[in-house]
């Protein structure tokens, strides 16, 4: 095994409330009403100030996208609570492309990292099927990353339960799943012989100097509170022997804001979770719902990748899941716990646009969001809402440049003058 630690920097870290999440709740066939959020969201109590609000026009561009439910995530053995999401890029074996996957990360009794199941969800009529279930492994999904060269699904994954039944991430695990729904391999300390594995929290596909990597993010080991705030790279090579697929690691960052106290479970984890790698800038953008931050690590073709702060606070409120936009290389991030938020960064960190995404429903519904382009000129966002265990589209033309502009709004129709007063009689002789 080769294992190189590389990147590692100091975290400041603060308290925060514990995670909220939801149990499962029946299917509402009743879409909310879509709604800007006029003012600044909700501040927790010790989060910083919301930064400015964006102007007008990059608002427009969020809100002209229409929002619909897409089906149920809800698994056939009653499993609830989407997680991961992922675009499958094309058509192989089970997958379908177009589709999405999500990660249930609760079981049918609503316990919290007891799910075991990936779902399949045909965009078009609804359709929801079970792509994988675990047993041994697969407890407790939450991220999915789908290798666009050959639809070989990777999904990190909590753990199973410890011998008190306690989900503390102590057993997480990365399973390798081939597009007929099939374990090819899994990942754990005692599968590869390492620590590294500790309450897997996210999961990212990144081609890399042409070796498709993946990366995990921990949130740490509940039973001990440590090995979390880490983001490794798994890179299978051939050559290197008595490994999984023959593969190498590679600590990209440490330090990350994280749970450090022993007794977390999966019910209030927290960390680094939502990470998407892009190609066009050799960054990996992770967000950490611990400290409300987002990361950009950079160099990662170098070999010496580089870890800092892009944001802290301001409008980020428990961020989870994270994905570029595909008209203009934005981030996408959703707020999890804290509020419904939907956020769109600049890749400098600047707020372009945000939009309450489930307006008047309870707060810590939303964790895995994906864009992809459906055609010609169009794209889609799809995140889970764990209030009703549903899938949503947000879909619309692409933005960004050679793009026309958000339509202009009418103006309003001429007021007509007022008609004339009538003459008023002549004044009465006294």
């Amino acid at each position: 095994m080769a294992v190189r630690t590389i990147g590692k920097r100091a975290a400041a870290r603060r308290a925060r409330p514990r995670r909220a999440v939801a149990a499962a709740a029946s299917v509402s066939g009743v879409l909310a009403a879509l709604a800007l959020a006029a003012g600044p969201a909700l501040a927790q109590p010790g989060m910083p100030p919301a930064g400015p609000i964006p102007g007008p026009s990059a608002q427009a561009q969020l809100s002209r996208l229409r929002e619909m439910a897409v089906g149920s995530t809800v698994a056939s053995n009653g499993d609830t609570n989407p997680y991961g999401v992922a675009v499958v890029p094309f058509s192989k074996g089970n997958l379908v492309k177009g589709d999405v996957l999500v990660a249930n990360f609760n079981n049918s009794y609503g316990t919290a990292g007891a799910g075991t199941t990936i779902v399949e969800i045909d965009p078009t009529t609804g359709e929801t099927t079970t792509f994988y279930q675990g047993q041994s492994t697969l407890v407790g999904p939450v991220a999915i990353a789908i290798n666009p060269n050959n639809d070989i699904v990777w999904v990190g994954d909590y753990g199973p339960a410890n011998a008190s039944g306690v989900y503390d991430g102590a057993a997480a695990t990365v399973d390798v799943i081939s597009p007929a729904g099939k374990r090819l391999a899994f990942f754990d300390n005692a599968n590869t012989g390492t620590s590294i594995f500790n309450g897997v929290w996210g999961q990212a596909f990144a081609d890399i100097n042409g070796h498709g990597s993946f990366i995990w993010t921990n949130a740490g080991d509940g039973t001990t509170g440590e090995g979390g705030g880490g983001v490794w790279q798994l890179t299978p090579l051939a050559g290197v022997t008595n490994q999984p697929l023959g593969s190498s690691y590679t600590l990209l960052a440490s330090g990350l804001g994280y749970n450090n106290t022993p007794g977390t479970t999966a019910a209030n984890a927290a960390g680094p979770q939502g990470t998407v790698y892009d190609a066009n800038n050799d960054t990996l953008y992770v967000t950490d719902d611990y400290d409300n931050t987002i990361e950009a690590i950079t160099g990662l073709g170098t070999g010496s990748p580089m870890t800092t702060t892009l944001v802290s606070g301001g409008w980020l409120n428990t961020p989870q899941g994270i994905a570029i936009n595909p008209s203009n290389g934005d981030l996408l991030v959703v707020n999890g716990a804290g509020n419904n938020d939907l956020l769109e960064y600049s890749p400098a960190g600047q707020l372009v646009a945000h939009r309450d995404l489930l307006p008047g429903q309870p707060a810590g519904a939303l964790f895995g969001i994906a864009a992809t382009t459906t055609g010609p000129g169009q794209m889609a966002i799809y995140f889970g809402d764990d209030d009703n265990n549903m899938l949503y589209q947000l879909t619309g033309p692409l933005a960004g440049p050679g793009m026309p502009p958000a339509p202009p709004v009418p103006p309003a129709p001429p007021v007509p003058p007022a008609p004339p007063a009538p003459p008023m009689p002549p004044a009465m002789a006294h």
